[in-house]
């Protein structure tokens, strides 16, 4: 009898990772990573959608979710390995790479260290602008958005949630609590790098297809037109560009089913790509 996707948890050294589906799916897997201050949670509303035909798989970042903190820098290179190390151990089969805000940074960062590892890029709003930061590299919105959370209990929360995110789906709010309530305080007293690369123009030397969803800057899209009409004169044809009226930094939550359909024609694309 057929029970559907299941779900499997486990640990490559401190990275929590999760599948949901089987690995006996012919279907090209799909990797989901989260942005700063989430975790794998918030793909929750997500898995049924996706797993229907083929493997799942987060990992939580370090200091987020089940992943501790760890003593060193926290850097999209150190991130990536770990996301790389969980494909290579756990999955073992080239994927589509998704990635939202810093998650899409990782992303790139895998596709340019470990090329053979995947077979497409979806970037959801990536956060190619560099912020300002402190002279240790924390973004400089991180330490008091951080401090926000501390001690807050889930009710609290959720009221924050259902206020600054009206038009969010009801099954999106409680994850979103549920990774702020985890995140590790001390994320804003370690060093960080995100831009060590020119990340727009790092998308030259992908040679898999990229997708980016963005929403609108006016509503807080860290993408902005000029970077489109680059990274299209960088990829060509090799690049689909979706921007989406009403969203702003976080498509999937804020228009679902336009990203649920852009991701599943990337699927169909790298399933057909696969079976040739």
């Amino acid at each position: 009898m057929n029970r559907g996707p299941t779900t499997a948890y486990g640990r490559l050294g401190d990275i929590s990772w999760s599948t949901y589906g089987s690995h006996g799916q012919d279907a090209t897997p799909v990797l989901l990573l989260h942005s700063v201050t989430d975790s794998s949670e918030v793909f929750a509303p997500l898995l049924d959608p996706l797993a229907a035909d083929r493997l799942v798989v987060t990992l939580d970042a370090r200091g987020h979710g089940n992943t501790p903190l760890s003593p060193a820098p926290f850097t999209v290179g150190a991130l990536a390995s770990d996301v790389i190390a969980v494909l290579r151990e756990v999955v073992r089969r080239p994927v589509v790479v998704v990635g939202h805000g810093l998650g899409a940074l990782i992303a790139e960062e895998v596709a340019l260290s470990e090329p053979s590892l995947l077979v497409a890029l979806v970037l959801e709003d990536p956060a190619w602008r560099v912020e300002a930061t402190t002279p240790d590299g924390v973004p400089a919105f991180l330490p008091s958005y951080l401090e926000s959370f501390a001690g807050a209990d889930e009710a609290a929360l959720l009221e924050r949630a259902r206020a600054e995110h009206p038009t969010w789906p009801e099954d999106e709010l409680l994850p979103w609590v549920h990774a702020k309530q985890r995140v590790d305080q001390k994320l804003a007293a370690r060093a960080q790098k995100w831009y060590g690369r020119d990340w727009v123009g790092a998308l030259g030397s992908i040679r898999v297809p990229v997708t980016v969803l963005a929403g609108e800057p006016r509503l807080g899209s860290l993408v902005e037109p000029e970077d489109l009409a680059r990274a299209e004169s960088l990829l060509g044809a090799q690049l689909t560009c979706v921007q989406v009226p009403g969203a702003g930094r976080s498509v999937r939550r804020e228009a679902r089913e336009t990203y649920l359909t852009v991701l599943r024609s990337v699927l169909s694309a790298a399933d057909a790509v696969a079976q040739d």
